[in-house]
């Protein structure tokens, strides 16, 4: 059996406002004409950018080494056809899926020490497999999914970028497999961070937006798996050789078992167990916004990759996102290619349709297990990539204020009932008024980043904007609260100590300081809006 990644239709994308797949050579040669990818999975996203369309690119045209070159580049508006047919025929053996010796991104005649296989659904977090079973699931282990070759290609990357940890199938030919298992495995490379993936207009920018400048070029012994010797059983801890070896980086020796279907190959078994092992590279790695530890503890690396939050808003992660020129000491730090997003304003302009995606995965029990898949995508104003700007400063006024008004939510909230006789709702359980708010203000705070990414001159008006809404959304669930306050409550309670009585009207003048104090620029509109009504 065969499956030709170059030239059969598997890569799902959108194109003029319509789903489609196509090859790998028509998504790099065609990809000013496609306006994105369109996975089923959002985590797909950064797996086949990493993993193919990225590497290709970079190997076949070489990486930037000046921003003028980039900017030569983004200004062709086009990859060069030529150079990507001619690179792709080269090496079309090593992208067919099901070759008998060298199939792509795994390891031919794979076996386990037992001679077992496993079901396909090993490879898809969302179907039954093992201690793995998803909640409302009606499919059961033995029943796997029959993947056709594009599914399964599609997966066989996303296994690759976020698999689970812990116990791997014991590989036949591996010397470290004890009673036919390997332990100790750690996460797929991006399930130890939170991957920051920066998208353009067209797939075209998206490639290059993730492509980033290296001023002295790529190591010599920097390549792809696809330029490499076959990968055999075995595995090693070692550094990336370079930035190509780190985007395909095989985290696991994963072989898939094609058979025969009704219309034509699927997947119903197949094999995944331990492969390279690798930490996340501060220096090389393009998709990580990072955390520094001013005092590490012993065997704490100095920085660390930034973790996804289950429930969180890409943009409330603003600061972090946008902190491109952190102190020595500071906490956070923008990723590589946002940075070079920021260096490269002039290029791309101050009204560049700029998103942002924002993935990763929550594991649970040892990380064996995904408990949650956290992705976001939002607008990124151009204008905010330098902290001289006047929109960097609202977008992280942005998210201090929203943090903020839901202390002195949650605050409120908390005095009122202690002032009914109760107690506070633990921070650990219960459902506090600050989830309903960031909610409310998702909506406000997108309006606010597309509005400011289309006229971002018009910053002191979308300030003023942010802040009446903001204010109405608070009092809003503020007013709720204090109007279902019992007229028993009112006298107040004392606490257990005898220090203090709790009021219903002490509760409201402290909320209400707190939020003029957090919404200072509110009130009067600008001179801008004033003259235009």
């Amino acid at each position: 059996m065969s499956f030709d990644l170059v030239d059969e239709p598997w890569i799902p994308v959108q194109r003029g406002g319509q789903q489609a797949t196509v090859s790998l050579r028509e998504a790099i040669i065609e990809a000013h004409a496609i306006d994105d990818l369109a996975p089923p999975r959002p985590t797909m996203v950064p797996a086949l950018l990493r993993q193919v369309l990225l590497p290709v690119v970079i190997d076949a045209l070489d990486v930037p080494r000046s921003e003028d070159a980039w900017a030569a580049r983004w200004t062709s508006g086009r990859f060069d056809a030529g150079e990507i047919d001619g690179y792709l025929d080269r090496h079309r053996d090593r992208f067919d899926l099901f070759h008998p010796t060298k199939p792509f991104a795994q390891v031919g005649g794979l076996a386990s020490t037992t001679g077992e296989t496993k079901p396909s659904s090993l490879l898809v977090p969302s179907v039954a497999s093992g201690n793995n079973v998803p909640l409302f699931s009606a499919r059961l282990e033995s029943e796997p999914p029959a993947l056709s070759p594009p599914e399964a290609a599609l997966w066989l990357l996303h296994t690759h970028c976020w698999d689970t940890a812990a116990i791997k199938t014991g590989a036949e030919g591996d010397p470290r497999v004890k009673r036919g298992k390997t332990t100790g495995n750690p996460t797929g490379p991006l399930g130890q961070f939170e991957a920051v993936i920066p998208m353009g207009r067209s797939l075209f920018d998206t490639l290059l937006l993730n492509t980033p400048i290296h001023p002295d070029g790529l190591p010599a012994g920097d390549r792809p798996h696809w330029r490499a010797d076959p990968a055999d059983a075995t595995w090693e801890e070692r550094p990336p050789h370079g930035l190509l070896d780190l985007l395909t980086w095989q985290s696991r020796r994963i072989r898939l078992f094609p058979s025969h279907g009704a219309d034509g190959p699927v997947v119903r078994e197949v094999l995944v167990c331990a492969g390279d092992r690798l930490e996340a590279n501060h220096d090389l790695e393009p998709h990580a916004a990072w955390r520094r530890n001013p005092r590490p503890r012993a065997n704490q690396p100095p920085v660390t990759p930034r973790r996804p939050r289950a429930g969180r808003r890409a943009w409330q992660g603003l600061d972090a996102l946008l902190a491109l020129n952190p102190p020595p000491d500071g906490e956070a730090e923008a990723s590589a290619l946002i940075r070079q997003a920021g260096d490269l304003l002039e290029v791309l302009g101050e009204d560049y349709p700029l998103r942002v995606l924002t993935a990763g995965v929550l594991y649970g029990n040892q990380s064996a297990v995904v408990d949650h898949v956290v992705a976001d995508l939002m607008p990124l104003p151009v204008a905010a990539l330098r902290q001289e700007q006047a929109a960097w400063e609202l977008l992280v006024g942005v998210v201090t204020q929203t943090h903020y008004l839901s202390l002195a939510l949650n605050g409120l909230h908390a005095e009122l009932r202690r002032a009914r006789g109760g107690e506070p709702v633990p921070w650990d359980r219960g459902q506090r008024p600050d989830a309903e708010l960031i909610q409310r203000l998702d909506l406000q705070v997108r309006r606010l980043l597309t509005g400011l990414q289309e006229q971002p001159e018009r910053d002191e008006e979308a300030e003023w904007a942010w802040q009446e809404a903001a204010h109405r959304e608070v009092w809003r669930l503020a007013e709720r609260m204090l109007d279902a306050v019992p007229p028993t409550a009112f006298a107040g309670r004392e606490d257990p100590a005898g220090n203090r009585v709790h009021r219903p009207a002490n509760a409201e003048a402290f909320f209400r300081a707190q939020v003029a104090k957090t919404l200072p620029n509110r009130g009067d509109p600008p001179p801008t809006l004033k003259e235009a009504s």
